[in-house]
């Protein structure tokens, strides 16, 4: 392993954090911290998470929450104006979120007088506290159980079906674009299924998620049927991880994938997004015994210049 590559990428977070911290009340989105932490927006937030143990979105709205506990105890603020400062736009919502984190509401919290004390965080970043962010502690340096390999990989053409809304939902898609690609005689000899997952589901709404199920075109494929399109997968270098199991834990592989591979791996990711190789028919084959690779295209080694 390259501890310095693993510490540039805490230290990447650690500025991510600090800047969450000093811009509370701002438009927070992955692609303005991917900025601050010079991460591919395409991967910022998944690295985000598998080093802080929680998502941007949760980060900030616990801090904000935070920050709200603190001005309940110390300040004579109404409570409709701190639930707006937090991000809320009425009492109601900002009641709930609050008992859910403090395990009671805001009038009684504001009523107590013991010390103010936070529910623990994984990464023991809190709001507010002098040393915050120098209290950022990572998971430590887990044992890698999914395997990876690096492999250069060709540039393929796709024939491509979109597929808006729930990820889990994009085996019908799959079914559709399987089914007119045969019937037509597109599909390239043991062609696999690819799927292009465009949106990080932490982040996005499920309802626009923008995803396309693929599937290799034979050479001399020119045109796409009415309601698919042709693309070009971009090959060079790339992480291949390999997810044993259903679809509903894959989540689980990725977090592993980012968290503790990538960071570890002396490797950067590309400005381009993942993509999902399923080595198994689901159709056939049991739900513990799929196999599918996650592919995360990497950033070229520098070649060392000639002497």
């Amino acid at each position: 392993m390259k501890i310095s590559t693993r510490d540039d990428y805490l230290e990447r977070i650690r500025r991510v954090l600090r800047f969450v911290q000093d811009h509370l009340d701002e438009p927070l989105t992955p692609e303005r911290l991917a900025g601050v932490a010079h991460f591919s927006r395409f991967h910022f937030h998944r690295v985000f998470s598998g080093l802080v143990g929680e998502s941007l979105s949760a980060h900030v709205r616990r801090l904000r929450l935070e920050r709200a506990a603190g001005e309940l105890r110390w300040t004579d603020r109404p409570v409709i104006d701190i639930a707006l400062d937090a991000g809320y736009d009425a009492p109601e919502p900002f009641t709930r979120a609050f008992r859910g984190h403090f395990g009671e509401p805001p009038s009684r919290f504001r009523a107590r007088r013991d010390p103010l004390a936070f529910p623990p965080a994984a990464c023991r970043v809190h709001f507010g506290i002098d040393d915050a962010i120098a209290r950022f502690a990572a998971p430590k340096e887990p044992s890698i159980m999914i395997d990876v390999r690096i492999e250069t990989q060709p540039a393929r053409r796709l024939l491509a079906m979109e597929h808006r809304g729930h990820y889990m939902a994009i085996g019908e898609t799959f079914q559709r674009l399987t089914a007119l690609a045969y019937g037509r005689g597109l599909a390239a000899p043991g062609a696999a299924s690819i799927g292009l997952y465009h949106d990080d589901p932490d982040v996005v709404p499920t309802a626009q998620l923008r995803s396309h199920a693929c599937i290799a075109v034979r050479d001399g494929v020119t045109v796409a049927p009415e309601g698919c399109e042709l693309i070009t997968l971009e090959g060079g270098e790339t992480a291949v991880a390999t997810h044993r199991g259903p679809y509903a834990r894959l989540a689980e592989s990725y977090r592993e994938l980012y968290g503790a591979w990538l960071p570890a791996s002396g490797r950067e990711a590309a400005h381009r997004p993942c993509h999902e190789t399923y080595v198994s028919d689901a159709t056939t084959t049991p739900e513990a015994d799929l196999i599918t690779e996650i592919n995360l295209p990497l950033v070229p080694l520098a070649t060392p210049a000639a002497v």
